[in-house]
């Protein structure tokens, strides 16, 4: 799984620029960075900026620290990233910060935490002229498999504790020791996203398996989900399935091997509980090699294949 480490300072700006001009060329270097949103500096202080993230698969780690007055998720954002994940911050400021998201008005004390949907705008203020935020953002099918009615968790404070505080914590480790992060990622990924899910109140089968250890058995039924779901894509593969569950290819089909079936029978088992979609796929196979179509929809051992000849 591919590793990619970010930062972004007023540090690394030019020197010889005015306030005015400082900002607008760490907003324009932000954009390149994250394009997660906008930050209204501060007046009446001098502005500066400390960034830095972790992207490990479609799994991201990251920390802000600056002297904004507010934090911004404006539609332009929503449209250009076309980004679905879930997005979980915890507030490490000093005062009570507000938020607006999915229409609602709520308030977040330090410590507190909420998770947020990146594909609708939010906005965050708390009055002060510095900010200081950890967020973890995370895919978005595999989290929802895992968190049964977890779509009724965002936009509202969460309280600290628990596995959702450790998760947290757990981030800010990585961000400080990021070379960790390059010898384990899919494992820290993973992890992660465990944590999370348990935080977030995985219920029935997800959570007593994730108690007990069996999280393997836990990230199989949201590959699961994600394959029945996604299907009847025609460039569906096993990369994409992977990536839109957080995890690394290999590991993906490690779990749907230990689990009797590789990922192209289960694609093909699936398709071809539609006819019309199975037609397609025969199609194509006969178009490649039309003596190999029969064998593509409906697979058949090399030695029964000598006994209906023979």
């Amino acid at each position: 799984m591919t590793v990619i480490r970010k930062s972004l300072s007023t540090d690394m700006l030019p020197r010889g620029l005015n306030e005015r001009q400082r900002f607008l060329r760490f907003a324009e270097l932000f954009e390149h960075f994250s394009n997660t949103g906008e930050l209204d500096p501060a007046s009446d202080v001098p502005f500066s900026a400390a960034m830095n993230s972790i992207h490990i698969g479609t799994t991201m780690l990251g920390r802000c620290d600056g002297t904004f007055t507010t934090v911004r998720r404006e539609l332009r954002q929503v449209l250009q990233t076309n980004d679905d994940r879930y997005c979980l911050a915890r507030h490490t400021g000093e005062r009570i910060s507000t938020f607006v998201h999915r229409g609602r008005e709520f308030t977040l004390r330090p410590g507190a935490m909420v998770l947020l949907k990146l594909d609708e705008p939010f906005f965050a203020a708390d009055g002060t002229n510095h900010k200081r935020f950890t967020n973890v953002h995370l895919p978005m099918p595999t989290l929802r498999a895992m968190v049964p009615g977890v779509e009724t968790l965002v936009g509202r404070e969460l309280k600290p504790g628990g596995a959702l505080s450790l998760a947290m914590d757990y981030s800010n480790l990585l961000l400080q020791h990021p070379e960790a992060v390059e010898e384990a990622g899919m494992a820290i990924a993973t992890h992660l996203l465990d944590l999370a899910a348990l935080g977030l109140g995985a219920r029935g089968d997800v959570a007593d398996d994730a108690q007990r250890g069996g999280l393997r058995a836990v990230r199989l039924k949201a590959v699961l989900t994600i394959l029945e779901q996604r299907f009847a894509e025609p460039d569906f593969s096993a990369q994409k399935l992977a990536a839109s569950a957080g995890l690394s290819e290999r590991y993906v089909n490690e779990l749907l091997y230990e689990a009797g079936a590789s990922f192209t029978i289960r694609l093909n088992e699936l398709r071809c509980a539609r006819p019309p979609t199975c037609w397609r796929i025969a199609k194509a196979a006969s178009a490649t090699s039309p003596s190999s179509a029969a064998s593509t929809i409906f697979p058949i051992s090399t030695a029964a294949s000598a006994a209906v000849s023979g």
